[in-house]
């Protein structure tokens, strides 16, 4: 299934795209509703969606802006342009980013399905079969559909000539699925590949296969109680990396699905990934501005990851502390200064 967030300061039009078309027989799930680019970016650092829709004037982030730092991120995410405004500048800007589908408002169902359908054929076009197996079988694997899972193991070892081609194809699905979902007996399941060999019948291999698949998927993982402290300490290493997200940690770091890890930290750490980010962010740089001084915004902005994008950091500063970080350090200042009046 795919995930898709809606961002548009019009809340009619938002709840309308939302609940007008059946997402859900389209495969989509919808993962926010956002009144504007900061919200918008938020959720994209927690859900990891591989669609948003977004409309392009909207207060504090408009959605071109929202473009531009996402891509800086994730360039896997596909974009839908909602927007009011018949100027060529904003489609031009956009393509920039590799936008392809501008949608002018008033908008109807069949543009937006007819935009999310051809974003997807284009995910299932550069998806390797593998792979978009392991997809399906992760989403089997949230939904506890055992049979759904069996079925599409049947299905693709169905195909397998050989049991050379057989073994390869599990273990590049084992493979993906490793780093998909959080299985405790991978390793062992990988040993087991390896003993497969070409003397053993077809149909005898490909069953083992699958079955031993089905227990890696539907084992009862042990959660890594200090998950969310890898996570924390990965995050306080590299807060200067503007390309910091989530997804990164998960697939470069730890290795595992990024919706499993977001579920793990905000249960372990009591509050989202990107809440914890930006407030993580905002501390250093509360920090480093009293230290530094007036002339430091840019700086401060470059040691926060924020220093491609100056704008942001003040709009995320603003929200956090109700305050500038030029105000902010002009308060500080104020409040070192002596006491004269005795």
């Amino acid at each position: 299934m795919y995930k898709m967030l809606i961002a548009d300061d019009e809340r009619i039009v938002r709840e309308a795209v939302a609940e007008l078309i059946d997402w859900e027989s389209m495969d989509i799930q919808i993962v926010g509703l956002c009144r504007n680019g900061l919200e918008a970016l938020d959720v994209i650092m927690d859900a990891a969606p591989d669609i948003v829709m977004t409309d392009i004037k909207m207060p504090g982030m408009d959605g071109l802006e929202l473009i531009g730092k996402i891509h800086q991120i994730d360039q896997r995410i596909q974009f839908i342009i909602l927007s009011g405004y018949q100027e060529f500048e904003f489609a031009k800007k956009a393509m920039q980013f590799g936008v392809r589908h501008y949608l002018l408002k008033p908008i109807n169902e069949k543009q937006i399905i007819d935009a999310v359908q051809q974003i997807k054929q284009n995910f299932d076009d550069l998806q390797p079969p593998v792979e978009r197996l392991a997809a399906q079988l992760v989403q089997a694997h949230r939904q506890n559909d055992r049979p759904a899972a069996q079925k599409l193991l049947d299905e693709f070892f169905a195909s397998a000539p050989t049991v050379q081609i057989c073994r390869s194809q599990g273990v590049m699905l084992v493979t993906s699925l490793r780093s998909r979902l959080n299985c405790v007996d991978s390793g062992n399941i990988l040993k087991f590949l390896d003993q497969l060999f070409e003397n053993q019948p077809l149909q005898a291999v490909c069953d083992s296969l699958k079955a031993q698949i089905l227990s890696m998927i539907f084992s009862e993982s042990q959660e890594n109680l200090s998950l969310s402290d890898e996570v924390k300490r990965y995050v306080r290493d590299h807060l200067d990396d503007p390309e910091l997200s989530l997804k990164y940690i998960a697939e470069n770091y730890l290795f595992m699905n990024v919706d499993y890890l977001s579920r793990c930290f905000t249960r372990q750490a009591g509050e989202k990934f990107s809440s914890y980010l930006n407030r993580t962010r905002i501390e250093r740089a509360k920090t480093l501005l009293r230290s530094l001084g007036a002339g430091s915004v840019h700086t401060v902005a470059e040691q926060i990851g924020c220093g491609n994008n100056p704008q942001y950091f003040s709009q995320i500063f603003k929200k956090y502390t109700g305050l500038t970080p030029t105000q902010f350090i002009e308060q500080d200042t104020d409040a070192k200064k002596p006491d004269l009046s005795m």
